[in-house]
């Protein structure tokens, strides 16, 4: 039973993750996201800055400070060096308004990933003590098939089915992928939930807020353009994650780390979210 949920993981997880940045293909109008980053580039670069450079930063400081266990240690050295998080463009979706500029951060993450994934990596297994590491050709190989190749077939969708996709919505899909597979995850990991130690869950829990804080600091003055960039700085990107966890290690060893990380991120993230909205209700009503 546990080797048939793991394969479920296994399988589900990507393809949740594909479906998902499908259906984010709807909204993203073809042009829009070179034009914004051609008129706003200093916010870009600020935006880029805060999570392929602060973020490793922070993860460091946290590690050396706090000094949690080894397979701590590694997967959330991975996550910091996995950015562009597919997931997070649909919390981002959840929130309303212009979807120019977390298209743009999301894609310009992921372009970069496959120079920055395995430079960033290396870096902080240098500075850690650990050996990981990934080809620029597997990154860029999972970004590829988890990100631009549903992109643009979701483009293609639009193109010929506009008003099925408009009505369906990235939200819809997401939501769907993401709670059919809940049960299986959640099943299969309730045994890792309880090993790991409390010390672990905190170094976990103060990564993610850290990384949130770095983005919401940096933003930009209007409220979604803030919310966007702190869900970018604060997620990793779950499915590059684990394929570099499963390259140095084992599946079953990555996912061990990963799956609590997942949902101290989901409990985080949703608290996060709902301040936001109530503090940008209340100022709107002032």
């Amino acid at each position: 039973m546990k080797e048939i949920l793991l394969d479920i993981i296994k399988t589900g997880l990507p393809l949740s993750i594909i479906v998902t940045v499908f259906s984010q293909g709807f909204t993203l109008a073809r042009g829009q996201q070179l034009a914004f980053f051609n008129e706003h580039p200093l916010l870009m670069l600020r935006s880029l800055v805060a999570v392929l450079v602060l973020v490793p930063l922070a993860t460091l400081a946290i590690i050396l400070l706090l000094k949690p266990s080894l397979d701590i240690v590694i997967g959330l050295a991975i996550l910091a060096a996995s950015p562009s998080a597919p997931l997070q463009f649909m919390n981002i979706a959840k929130q309303g308004g212009n979807l120019v500029y977390p298209g743009t951060l999301h894609l310009s993450l992921a372009l970069l990933a496959i120079i920055t994934v395995p430079s960033v990596l290396y870096l902080l297994s240098q500075a850690l003590s650990f050996q990981a590491e990934v080809a620029a050709s597997k990154v860029a190989k999972t970004v590829g098939q988890m990100i631009f190749l549903p992109v643009i077939l979701g483009r293609v969708v639009h193109f010929f089915f506009p008003k099925a996709a408009d009505k369906i919505g990235p939200a819809k899909v997401a939501n769907s992928a993401v709670y059919i597979l809940a049960l299986p995850i959640l099943v299969k990991t309730s045994g890792l939930l309880l090993k790991m130690d409390l010390w672990s869950y905190v170094a976990i829990a103060i990564f993610i807020t850290a990384n949130i804080a770095i983005g919401h600091v940096l933003g930009p003055c209007d409220a979604q353009g803030r919310t966007t960039l702190a869900m970018e700085s604060g997620a990793g990107n779950f499915g590059l994650a684990v394929m570099i966890g499963a390259l140095n290690f084992s599946q079953e060893q990555a996912l061990s780390v990963f799956i609590p990380y997942m949902i101290l991120f989901v409990v985080i993230s949703t608290i996060y979210l709902k301040w936001r909205k109530n503090t940008t209700t209340d100022a709107e009503v002032v």
